[in-house]
């Protein structure tokens, strides 16, 4: 096998803990299908282990898709969305934006610890200004989301993500 796209997209907890759940009750027979198949005992284990992690009571995601079931893409896509919240202030990369979503840090030194190089990127009052965006974004109540707000047309945030293209500059001054 040859992987052409290596990590061409990230998931997000709260998308892999949706997947888990779908291929759970397909194997149980708790889908549309109602059949009950057998499962490998591999992916025995992984459903078991990761739903275990992902439906914790401490941990976010579980009542996150209790609150929010279908809206995993809200992350990046949407008015609501926490890059919509951000970008326009701050500079973060892909990762940091899914971090942010995944930890839904609470603390400045949880923040410290999801966005890298902080304390030499930012000061210490936009970091408690990201940490308040986000509480903000996390807090927002599901009725106040419209239906349909991931796939509104938006319009484009310049230098979205920091770095995005470094890789290809680099790769274009060493021809030149």
């Amino acid at each position: 096998m040859h992987i052409k796209n290596p990590q061409s997209a990230l998931l997000s907890n709260h998308e892999v803990l949706l997947h888990l759940r779908k291929e759970e009750a397909e194997y149980k027979g708790t889908d549309d299908t109602d059949r009950k198949r057998h499962q490998p005992s591999g992916l025995n284990h992984m459903l078991r282990d990761g739903l275990a992690y992902l439906q914790h009571p401490d941990y976010t995601v579980s009542t996150l898709t209790e609150t929010h079931p279908t809206r995993p893409m809200t992350l990046y896509k949407g008015p609501h969305s926490l890059f919509r919240a951000l970008a326009p202030k701050y500079r973060l990369n892909k990762a940091e934006y899914l971090q942010l979503y995944n930890l839904r840090p609470s603390t400045q030194v949880m923040l410290e610890l999801v966005i890298e190089e902080a304390g030499s990127r930012f000061s210490e009052e936009e970091l408690l200004d990201i940490l308040s965006i986000c509480q903000a974004v996390f807090d927002e109540d599901e009725v106040e989301i419209p239906e349909g707000v991931e796939s509104m047309k938006m319009d484009k945030i310049p230098n979205k993500l920091l770095g995005a293209k470094k890789a290809k500059r680099k790769v274009a001054r060493r021809k030149e």
